[in-house]
């Protein structure tokens, strides 16, 4: 069974027992007067009210329209009707005159208490409490009007009476014989939570608590981190109390005790951390910047991550067990005295100093990096061109060996074609050898060497017939 279950069973159960013994007013309790009847009639009709028996214009005392004449005839309450009375007996005198408006009028025993719309009247009867709704009432002792409240009113009491209403986003904490009762919202939609019972504690101030979402700033902490350094930090907290039961069952003055509880887990996350670590004022390079720079002072967004990721962690799991569910931790206020500024000034500024070397050996590195790169691009680009120069000549040279080949071929098998090459030869002789003369005989044949001797430098053609030329 869930604690909703549980407060529901509660209400319910109470209701049945106490809830019965709160009594509302009907028309059969006869002290109602009706809305179409005047009070004078009501009055008379009940013996209540005297008429003046002396002709009009004589009479000691006059009562006017409107108005009602209080009246003890021999100690017995009576009203008097407009116009004029005498009293002849000493036990009969006038009391006074109140208008038929009033509110309350009491002579004697008797009450005449008008409830206006809005408004709930709350009396006694021999110890019984009695609801007056909007009317008007002749009440007669030991019926006693006590007073009227507001009938929208969230808490209503007359001795042992109580009635509660309570507004959406609250809780009504309750006890009574030893048990607690949480009375929700929806507990009193079809009528408002009433009890009788002697032993009903309800404490006006306190019994209504929130169960909306509860943003709350905490006090300003003076903490010494870990490495000795005085800071000062506010926070505010923000969460709602899931489990009305166990938050105000468990724990007195939930919200203090939050509160507190939030104080000091937030001072021993700061004790436990270091100057740097709160305030880590890192050099940084701005996107398509060179320049170095540095974060502010108060820029402590991965610090404040740090402290409210730690904090939900640690401080959720304690206060669950409380009935409430934490939402969010936000750090409004970190400061330093001015000694710890200028450390963490200079601080600063040599890791802006280390930054910036850092920052220029890589970009050299980055330089250098490049520069070999470069070369070595331009290295396989050479190589590459080597390799296709090499390759394009094996491919020339394999082409004009395959071309002579067919050449000689051709100019074996064809007489004409040898014919032909021997006068390009010619050609390309004389074209070579400019206004030199050279002797060619016509009787050579393709085929035929030539030879030179060594002593006269003489050179001869031996021809397949073996004749010798002499040129």
């Amino acid at each position: 069974m869930t604690n909703d279950d549980t407060d529901n069973k509660l209400v319910s159960d109470y209701k049945k027992t106490f809830g019965q013994q709160v009594h509302h007013v009907s028309n059969d309790d006869n002290i109602r007067i009706h809305p179409d009847r005047s009070l004078y009639d009501e009055l008379e009709q009940q013996h209540l009210l005297k008429q003046p028996r002396h002709p009009v214009g004589l009479g000691f005392h006059l009562i006017r329209d409107g108005q009602l004449g209080l009246a003890m005839l021999n100690q017995t309450p009576v009203f008097l009707a407009p116009g004029r009375h005498t009293f002849w007996s000493p036990f009969d005198h006038l009391i006074g005159v109140a208008n038929i408006a009033d509110k309350l009028i009491t002579l004697g025993n008797i009450q005449i208490v008008t409830i206006d719309q809005g408004e709930l009247g709350l009396s006694r009867r021999n110890g019984e409490t009695i609801l007056l709704d909007p009317g008007r009432y002749i009440l007669k002792a030991p019926h006693i009007f006590e007073k009227s409240t507001a009938a929208n009113a969230q808490y209503i009491e007359l001795g042992t009476y109580r009635r509660i209403t309570v507004p959406v986003g609250y809780v009504a904490v309750a006890f009574d014989i030893g048990k607690q009762i949480i009375i929700r919202p929806e507990d009193t939609k079809s009528g408002p939570f009433e009890t009788n019972s002697p032993t009903f504690l309800f404490d006006k101030q306190t019994g209504f608590q929130s169960v909306q979402l509860q943003v709350r700033e905490l006090d300003e902490l003076k903490v010494n981190t870990r490495d000795g350094i005085t800071i000062t930090a506010r926070g505010l907290i923000t969460y709602r109390i899931s489990d009305a039961r166990a938050a105000f069952m468990t724990v007195q003055d939930i919200h203090g005790a939050v509160k507190r509880a939030a104080e000091a887990t937030l001072t021993s996350l700061f004790l436990n951390a270091a100057i740097d670590e709160i305030a880590p004022p890192v050099p940084v390079r701005p996107a398509g910047e060179d320049l170095i720079k540095l974060k502010p002072e108060n820029d402590n967004e991965n610090f404040n991550k740090h402290i409210r990721d730690a904090f939900l962690h640690d401080f959720s799991h304690k206060v669950s067990q409380w009935g409430i569910e934490l939402q969010d931790l936000n750090i409004e206020k970190l400061e330093f005295d001015s000694s710890v500024k200028d450390l963490l000034r200079k601080r600063a500024q040599a890791r802006v100093e280390t930054a910036t070397s850092l920052s220029n050996m890589r970009a050299q590195t980055d330089i250098a990096t490049q520069q070999a790169d470069r070369e070595k691009q331009q290295a396989q680009i050479n190589a590459e061109a080597a390799a296709f120069v090499t390759r394009t000549k094996a491919d020339a040279d394999y082409y004009a060996a395959e071309r002579h080949a067919q050449a000689a071929k051709l100019l074996q098998e064809v007489p004409l074609a040898a014919q032909l090459e021997l006068k390009r030869l010619d050609v390309a002789t004389v074209k070579a050898t400019g206004d030199r003369t050279t002797f060619i005989p016509m009787n050579m044949h393709i085929g035929d060497m030539a030879v030179t001797d060594k002593h006269t430098g003489q050179m001869y053609w031996m021809s397949n017939t073996t004749s010798t030329t002499k040129l």
